[in-house]
């Protein structure tokens, strides 16, 4: 799926500005030029239909590709509504253009729809661009790159000039497109040495298009000319070099030059023994066969080793029924965060820690034992918990030194503290609900029914409130695991991100 996103993108935002330009161009065609009305309508209906296919992209990367950063989601599908109610008025505008050549203010309406609609397709490919993996995309572009390439060796061997013209603008097209998300990559970035290298990279790309079309140039000119053919293939295998140069660039490798073994591991390597004294006696006996296998020749199999669980595990064994709302928001965080080993990763085991306290309070509130001042400390530890969540995840995005992955990791860490704090007064209203009643009383569904209308109105704010608090979380660890891989190299963060591997992995 994720192929077919990045597929999309390359090919559908590879040229943003050519329907445009034939439809202004189709506009301001003078009155009384043949096909006039023809060639409107044609170039109208390639800018609808580019409108309509970059939209539905920008719809898919909102859905698939975002990496669960709703406020990227919400961006792109609003883009993509403004590029396709935009389209349609600025059609209509250049037909009024079209038929009132002499109206300044036609003129003018066109002009301004056009400038909005060109900043809302610039808009919606950045953000495409932006939810996107830039090595990801630049090795789909290299592969479609190769495409153009066997097929203008198609052309050149059919002796078709105007094919290879076409193939390599499409190539040049999507080097262009390679520079412009690596130079983004270098904008995005605060690592001198990594902006150095993809500048380099970027400087050698830029060149090698140059190169490359130059030679094009002459090949369309005479498809014949074997000395000319031979430059473009040497300049057009300098350019995919230089692609695969620029991804290898942007790819973030962990960095294991100043990796050093723990001194515990150090240890000398004993002597070898002393050889034993030479002793004449004779040869051991030799052992008699073993007798055969009870089951028959193959042994059985070995059973696996025990699944190791955590304690909290007990607590979430099982998934939550659909009358525990606050129980199912933390299975659900439980759910994220046990793939991750909590050892060396403090982030993991302080939400691992908020999804126990939620599964508490959801059983405080159902009424399985406990007192009020039970539930009014559960609810003041979550909050407490959700400030030590915000302090590592903020410690974290400032040494990052990525831009937009630390804009992200702030905006959704920064909700935590907040939501906290609200549910701490929400539970301590709850507890206020109930009266005298020092024990809470059980109820088979305390978590959705309050006793009285205050009651219910408290319960339901508590029940949004748990949800949106384990949402926040979720989204705090995806953005974490995505900004630990480009912190700095001298910040003394120790966060280690090891998936929990099944026992069949062993």
């Amino acid at each position: 799926i994720q192929n077919a996103v990045v597929n999309r993108v390359v090919e559908d935002f590879v040229d943003i500005t050519t329907p445009l330009k034939q439809f202004t161009d189709a506009v301001h065609v003078p009155e009384g030029t043949p096909g006039r009305d023809v060639n409107f309508n044609d170039k109208a209906a390639v800018l609808s239909e580019w409108s309509t296919r970059a939209a539905r992209t920008g719809r898919m990367v909102a859905a698939g590709g975002s990496g669960g950063n709703k406020k990227l989601a919400e961006s792109l599908v609003a883009a993509a509504g403004q590029v396709e109610s935009l389209t349609p008025q600025l059609v209509n505008a250049g037909r009024i253009r079209l038929n009132y050549m002499e109206s300044k203010a036609a003129d003018e309406h066109f002009d301004n729809l056009r400038m909005q609609y060109a900043d809302s397709v610039a808009r919606i490919r950045n953000l495409c661009d932006e939810a996107t993996d830039s090595a990801h995309f630049i090795k789909i572009s290299e592969e479609q790159m190769q495409k153009h390439t066997i097929l203008c060796e198609d052309a050149i061997a059919r002796h078709e000039p105007q094919k290879m013209v076409e193939q390599t603008t499409a190539i040049a097209r999507l080097g262009n497109r390679v520079l412009q998300v690596a130079k983004q990559e270098a904008d995005n970035s605060e690592d001198p040495e990594f902006i150095a290298t993809v500048n380099h990279a970027a400087d050698n790309l830029q060149a090698a298009i140059t190169h490359m079309v130059q030679d094009a140039k002459a090949v369309a000119m005479n498809t014949h000319n074997a000395a000319a053919v031979s430059r473009w293939r040497e300049s057009n295998r300098a350019l995919l070099s230089s692609v695969g140069q620029v991804r290898r660039a942007v790819t973030v490798t962990p960095d294991l030059n100043n990796l050093h073994i723990h001194d515990d591991w150090e240890q000398e390597i004993p002597p070898p023994p002393p050889p034993a004294p030479l002793t004449y006696s004779l040869p051991p006996e030799v052992a008699p066969p073993r007798p055969p296998l009870p089951g028959g020749e193959m042994p059985p199999p070995r059973p696996p080793p025990p699944a190791e669980t955590d304690d909290e595990d007990d607590m979430f064994m099982h998934a939550p029924l659909p009358n525990q709302p606050i129980m199912m928001a933390a299975h659900g965080l439980h759910q994220e965060v046990r793939q991750w080993s909590s050892k060396d990763n403090d982030i993991i085991a302080a939400a691992k820690k908020m999804a126990l306290l939620m599964g508490r309070l959801s059983q405080l509130v159902r009424g399985e034992g406990g007192t009020k001042r039970d539930l009014i400390a559960c609810a003041k530890a979550i909050a407490e918990a959700s400030e030590e969540v915000t302090r590592l995840a903020k410690e974290l995005a400032r040494e990052c030194t990525d831009k937009r992955m630390r804009t992200s990791l702030l905006q959704v860490c920064e909700r935590i503290p907040t939501i906290g704090t609200q549910l701490k007064i929400l539970s301590t209203v709850k507890a206020t609900m109930l009266g005298a009643q020092e024990t809470l009383p059980r109820y088979e569904m305390a978590e959705l029914q309050g006793g009285t209308e205050e009651d219910q109105e408290a319960t339901d704010m508590l029940v949004g409130n748990a949800q949106n608090l384990m949402q926040s979380v979720k989204e705090t660890v995806r953005a974490a695991e995505s900004a630990s891989i480009k912190i700095r190299t001298d910040a003394g963060i120790r966060l280690r991100w090891v998936r929990k591997q099944p026992w069949y992995h062993y």
